[in-house]
């Protein structure tokens, strides 16, 4: 029998926590008030820069079920390998969020716009740690030397 595919959190690195961890803080909080202006208040997934606040929650949900997938052993169906899958959506993630920051930013932000950032730089670096980890330390030099007969 199949062994079904089990979420275990020891298999996971400390980037790949971060990750985890910053992106659903950070799909939290695109729920919360990143802009008010008079008496309307806007979420990141509308208001300056909406589009930029839908593409960064998008991402971050799908970064999200990426990073739980690989932690629960499941093999994603692309023909893309798993890590350039999770480089691209941290990528995107982070890409889309400072977007949307800016538009933000510059026409009445609220808290949760701050908070944003901070768990967008946190996803940020949970991606950089996980770029760390599967560098590859490349041979000294081009000869290698062999033993024996």
């Amino acid at each position: 029998m199949a062994q079904r595919p089990s979420f275990d959190m020891a298999k996971l690195s400390t980037a790949d926590k971060i990750l985890a961890g910053g992106s659903l803080l950070l799909l939290i909080d695109t729920f919360l008030s990143w802009q008010k202006i008079s008496i309307y208040s806007w979420t990141a997934w509308g208001g300056s820069g909406s589009f930029a606040g839908v593409l960064m929650g998008l991402l971050t949900l799908l970064l999200l079920a990426g990073t739980i997938a690989v932690a629960a052993g499941v093999s994603l169906p692309v023909t893309i390998p798993t890590s350039t899958l999770m480089s691209g959506l941290t990528a995107g993630t982070v890409l889309f969020g400072l977007i949307k920051f800016l538009f933000v930013v510059g026409n009445h932000s609220s808290l949760g716009a701050w908070i944003g950032l901070i768990l967008i730089l946190a996803v940020a670096y949970g991606g950089y740690m996980k770029m760390q980890e599967q560098k590859t330390v490349p041979p000294t030099s081009g000869f290698t030397s062999q033993t024996g007969p």
